[in-house]
């Protein structure tokens, strides 16, 4: 049962009194179609890639046609509702109009975020082959960079943000049903190492991390450790880096929602991988009881990660050198340098199982041409394309 509020009672009165703006606006909707909607922006991963798809989508707008937006949840990130609200029609009033069409049974009418119809996944490739620019002000350039010289990095200088999920980002127990997802950030030390030496500058992001990167060096930034942080450096950030390193959660919807190359590491399910992306993904390594790995149809069967423990499947974290592997083909394909023979008939392997099966059309759509598999964790698990 609802719980009956002061707060609430007011909300109501105020949406029955917009019902007949309501019915005007659908009367003249044959000569101006106006949208009422909304962003589900709780989460940095979902409101970012919600607000790249609709800013992408707007471009192909008809003159005729207006798109009002509020903001459902408490902002997870003051940067992307200053975003939101320059490059959308976003007003908090517009709450009512949703709240009227909820009213009156008109649910369709309302203008659902992708979070909600597609799993902010850009299934139609509308992303992909959209030149929408997503720019920050002079002043939020001069601010983030400021932050950075502060550390004696230079505007020459090339970085890379590396995101990895532990137990502190949803303040999990070990028994969590996400646990699955958490990684250890010692296991990345030897891919920063690797980064530095190429001349990079690392940047540790997370707005809740569990253990400082041990290493150090003047050109490794425990961003995430930081109480300088900001919600417009984790902006300026994802938009500015050479590329993205993350285990899938999160801001990486930030660095994809400016189109960053990225490299996810230790990916479960492989069913979620980003197909829509210009990134390369090396799933965490799955064994049954018997100490043979699941192969990549069994790895689909088996997406329910609560059902591991029951039919005896243990989950196996990439080793650091696994991670670094990863990051190199990154590398490699920042440099254009071309995959073999071999390896392209790996990845056609790798999406002609996916594809055909049951599970594809309920993540995926119009695919990336430069999202891959990992060539290092197909070569190092030769059972997994089998």
């Amino acid at each position: 049962m609802i719980k009956v509020t002061p707060i609430r009672i007011f909300h109501g009165i105020i949406t029955i009194l917009h019902i007949p703006l309501l019915m005007i606006i659908l009367i003249i909707r044959p000569l101006v179609k106006i949208n009422f909607g909304y962003f589900s922006s709780g989460r940095i991963g979902h409101f970012a890639l919600d607000l790249a798809f609709t800013i992408a989508q707007d471009k192909y707008r008809k003159k005729n046609e207006i798109n009002l937006y509020y903001l459902q949840d408490k902002v997870c990130n003051t940067q992307l509702k200053i975003i939101a609200k320059r490059e959308l029609n976003v007003n908090q009033y517009y709450k009512y109009f949703v709240y009227s069409y909820m009213l009156l049974g008109f649910t369709s009418q309302i203008v659902q975020p992708g979070r909600h119809t597609n799993g902010s996944r850009d299934t139609t490739g509308l992303m992909l082959n959209s030149k929408y620019n997503i720019l920050l002000s002079n002043k939020e350039n001069d601010t983030s960079e400021s932050y950075m010289k502060s550390h004696g990095w230079k505007h020459t200088d090339k970085f890379v943000c590396l995101n990895v999920r532990d137990s502190a980002f949803f303040n999990e127990k070990v028994t969590s049903r996400h646990a699955y997802r958490n990684s250890n950030i010692a296991d990345y030390e030897d891919t920063i190492k690797y980064l530095i030496d190429l001349g990079y500058w690392v940047i540790r992001m997370g707005k809740k991390v569990n253990s400082p990167i041990k290493i150090k060096h003047k050109k490794i930034i425990d961003y995430g450790m930081d109480p300088n942080r900001s919600d417009l450096l984790d902006i300026w950030l994802s938009k500015n880096c050479e590329f993205f390193i993350s285990t899938s959660t999160g801001i990486d919807g930030v660095a994809i929602m400016f189109k960053k190359p990225i490299v996810i590491v230790n990916l479960l399910p492989i069913a979620h991988i980003y197909s829509w992306c210009n990134g390369i993904t090396a799933p965490k390594k799955l064994f049954w009881s018997n100490g043979n790995q699941l192969t990549l149809t069994e790895y689909l069967n088996n997406a329910q990660s609560k059902k591991y423990k029951e039919k005896g499947i243990k989950i196996v974290n990439l080793s650091p050198l696994e991670i670094k592997d990863s990051v190199q083909e990154m590398i490699a394909h920042i440099n254009k340098i071309p995959l073999t023979i071999k390896q392209i008939q790996n990845q056609e392997k790798f999406w002609d199982i996916l594809e055909n099966h049951d599970s594809y059309n309920k993540y995926h759509g119009i695919r990336n041409p430069n999202s891959k598999i990992s060539a290092s964790f197909i070569k190092n698990n030769s059972n997994f394309l089998v």
